[in-house]
């Protein structure tokens, strides 16, 4: 009696454990459940931004739906689609989008209604269906979307349910794909270029050139920048879903700012070319903040091809260009009425260096009252040849003393002082400002100016900094 009472529940739990594992194989198959095939997930049809505003018709690509249970004859069904939040369907784009039945099985299909948010369709099945079974919605069509945003996705969500709308079948709940997704076309690359260095041994004076490397010599620098024609990231498609889009046959044309210090430009002298057409026609002044330009369709290169942009800056050499610069491209597609796209530029796209190092202080004095003098520490391991530009008041008129430099420059490995009357004087207040030009990098070369009252014994210490450009900001 004992040996059957211990027998007797461990067959129990083996019966239902065996049960337990066949329901399990069974019901937990994922073979069973049916699925959008396609569009395969990340797979949507690229729609370029170009071509389409958010209330443009666009064209879904063919939606395929693949049953994951088999369906006698008879047993019937209903299927319903509607469109990802933010989209709506055009009107007939319902009827147009009938599944057709394909892979095994046969039904009659007809729409039970249709709206600018759901299309449903009865689906009568004449001969049983299998796991091999498809329902294909080609032509189907969205009114409205959020696709003129790059980056931005349509969807469809499909649900199947019993005739009377009340239960799911074939899945425990509706699927949902993104079919479209939307991207720039038209691109701008600004890769950073900074080869420009400013030139202190320019022959017409110190940093009024340009030093000679790459394609910058003397008076001239260049810089350049692409314009990519659905490359690298596409096809980028019209709103049929179907045709590429590009900028020579559906652009009108690429508005270009380049936004900088433009100071010491010569007249006219900033240039831009593509190499195609007839170059554009540039607009910026000397003492301007920004060059604009328009790019058209006969500058492009050609259907699907990458443009290159080369423009040019001419120095009037007739004063110093400072040591730091800094020039941002951006653009904008005029592509579609009411629709223009922005291209992403750089704002650090062309920056300029020099083979110097400037150095000032607002104010300082030559009265012979005062100890004024000017201390330099050089840290490299050779001697620095150095220039000096004075200035004043209105009225004040500035002479530069023949023995600004003295020989030897700013001593190597040391400290090297300058009396500020040796420097500069002045016709009327004995007081003025000062930028030194000094022929190395800015960290080997330090700055003090210094003042002081022998009666009174002040002592006031300065450091020298860097000049400020445009933008209000230390170079």
């Amino acid at each position: 009696m004992f040996q059957q009472f211990v027998e007797n529940p461990l067959m129990k739990k083996f019966t239902v454990k065996a049960i337990a594992v066949a329901l399990a194989s069974v019901c937990g198959s994922a073979a069973f459940a049916g699925a959008i095939t396609s569009p395969a997930a990340s797979s949507e049809t690229k729609y370029a931004v170009e071509s389409l505003i958010n209330t443009t018709d666009i064209t879904a690509p063919a939606i395929v739906y693949t049953m994951g249970v088999s369906r006698t004859t008879a047993q019937d069904f209903t299927v319903i689609l509607t469109p990802s939040a933010g989209a709506t369907f055009t009107s007939g784009s319902c009827a147009t989008a009938l599944p057709v039945i394909g892979g095994a099985g046969a039904a009659t299909v007809s729409q039970k209604r249709s709206s600018s948010t759901e299309c449903a369709y009865e689906v009568d099945v004449t001969t049983a269906f299998t796991t091999a079974t498809t329902l294909t919605f080609t032509g189907l069509v969205y009114d409205t979307h959020t696709l003129a945003t790059a980056g931005n996705t349509a969807g469809v969500t499909i649900a199947l349910k019993d005739l009377g709308e009340t239960a799911f079948i074939d899945n425990t709940g509706s699927l949902s794909r993104n079919v479209a997704i939307s991207g720039n076309a038209l691109r701008l690359v600004a890769t950073a270029d900074t080869a420009t260095k400013a030139d202190v041994n320019d022959e017409n004076g110190p940093l009024f050139g340009f030093v000679t490397v790459g394609d910058d010599v003397n008076a001239v620098a260049k810089a350049s920048f692409s314009i990519l024609n659905n490359v690298t990231s596409g096809p980028w498609l019209k709103p049929d879903g179907t045709t590429s889009w590009d900028f020579v046959n559906d652009g009108t044309d690429i508005d270009v700012t380049v936004a900088g210090n433009f100071q010491g430009l010569l007249a006219n002298g900033f240039l831009a070319t593509t190499g195609n057409g007839t170059d554009p026609v540039v607009t910026a002044t000397a003492a301007g903040t920004t060059a604009t330009f328009t790019i058209v369709p006969s500058n492009v290169t050609g259907v699907n091809t990458t443009t290159t942009v080369t423009t040019t800056f001419t120095s009037a050499r007739n004063a110093s260009l400072g040591t730091s610069r800094t020039f941002g491209v951006s653009a904008v597609g005029d592509v579609v009425t009411g629709a223009d796209v922005a291209l992403s530029g750089s704002s650090g796209w062309w920056v300029w260096g020099a083979n110097a190092s400037q150095l000032m202080t607002p104010y300082f004095t030559t009265n012979n009252l005062y100890l004024s003098r000017f201390f330099f520490l050089n840290t490299s391991g050779a001697a620095v040849s150095y220039s000096a530009a004075c200035y004043g008041e209105t009225g004040n008129v500035v002479t530069i003393n023949s023995n600004a430099l003295p020989n030897g420059g700013l001593l190597s490995n040391g400290q090297t002082a300058l009396n500020a009357g040796d420097i500069c004087s002045f016709s009327g207040n004995t007081r003025g400002a000062i930028i030194f030009t000094v022929n190395a990098p800015i960290n080997t070369v330090k700055g003090t100016y210094q003042a002081v009252n022998p009666g009174t014994g002040d002592n006031i210490v300065t450091p020298l900094t860097r000049p400020y450009n445009q933008a209000n900001t230390t170079e």
